[in-house]
């Protein structure tokens, strides 16, 4: 998830065919995405001990731009490089909110918390998308806000297991700012998503929202002894700027094109449960009874919503994070 984006799509499964992919081909995908989302929260923490947060974000920003700008320049005459005058500004909000401050949000939360904490404060962006959207007068059902209540309850209960942990107090509350961060990037990129190709509004989403990033990362990236780096801190890196970005987000799609959204995107719900597996295992975190079931009452607010957000009457919202 750290970093993460990805437009959801209203597009129908597709026909089935003769692939011997069509059978088990998107699942496979889909779990090859979770995996990689989920790794972010680990890999972006291990990171740290060689990288400071701020200098992490700026090396992985600036090759983020290049890669960005490089897709759309391959793309040769095919790319759309010219976008509309009048939708500058919601470009420029766009990358302000899924990128400039879900990313100062995702790494410094999780500077401070743990692998785990973070994916599941994050993956609460349904919830606060479907607050923003009733709030500009979309109809919600009641089956989602039953949801939503739950969500609410686990993280109570969740953040009670860490009373006296003031560092990840503020980890996990910069943790949930990412999650309201890219609730609104998910609102905001939607007329986007429709009028632009994904490498257009890509680059310039990443763009736009990259300035201010290097802009307050510049003295963190000088004072950097980037010398000091090893093999695998630069392994580290360069897998954070590839593989959970574009890689995923062309396996996600292919995978949605042919499950559709609705099923696709149920797969999201694992991302936590890896991630606090992945956590488990290479930081020895510790889950006690309230953690638990502050998680389980969170996932399962998640379900509900997602399975209210299938009717007709209430399509998902778009925009999944990504660690992204």
């Amino acid at each position: 998830m750290g970093e993460i984006l990805v437009a959801r799509t209203q597009t129908e499964p597709a026909a089935r065919t003769a692939s011997p992919l069509a059978g088990f081909g998107p699942e496979l995908a889909q779990l090859l995405v979770v995996s990689m989302w989920a790794s972010t929260f680990v890999v972006t923490k291990a990171a740290f001990a060689e990288v400071s947060p701020m200098a992490f974000i700026f090396v992985r920003f600036a090759l983020m731009t290049l890669l960005a700008f490089g897709v759309l320049a391959a793309r040769g005459r095919k790319a759309q490089w010219r976008i509309r005058r009048a939708d500058l500004p919601r470009f420029a909000l766009a990358g302000l909110a899924g990128y400039t401050l879900y990313q100062l949000g995702f790494v410094l939360g999780l500077d401070n918390t743990s692998p785990f904490s973070s994916s599941l404060l994050i993956a609460m962006v349904p919830f606060f998308t479907m607050l923003i959207l009733a709030v500009m007068g979309e109809r919600t059902p009641l089956g989602a806000w039953a949801g939503l209540g739950i969500g609410i309850v686990g993280v109570i209960i969740f953040l009670a297991d860490k009373q006296g942990g003031s560092g990840t107090l503020l980890g996990d509350a910069l943790s949930l700012g990412a999650a309201v961060s890219f609730a609104f990037y998910g609102v905001i990129n939607r007329p986007l998503v429709r009028a632009y190709p994904p490498e257009t509004y890509t680059a310039y989403a990443v763009g736009l929202g990259a300035i201010p990033l290097l802009i307050l990362s510049t003295p963190a990236a000088v004072a950097q002894p980037w010398g000091a780096i090893t093999f695998w801190g630069w392994v580290a890196i360069i897998y954070m700027v590839t593989l959970p970005v574009y890689v995923a987000y062309m396996l996600w799609n292919w995978a949605i094109a042919r499950r559709g959204a609705a099923a696709a995107t149920s797969f999201s719900l694992l991302v936590p449960i890896v991630s606090g597996t992945l956590s488990a295992i290479f930081f020895s975190e510790d889950f006690g009874l309230l953690k638990l079931l502050g998680a389980a009452c969170v996932l399962a607010g998640l379900v509900m919503l997602r399975s209210r957000a299938r009717t007709p009457a209430a399509p998902p919202p778009e925009g999944s994070p990504v660690a992204e």
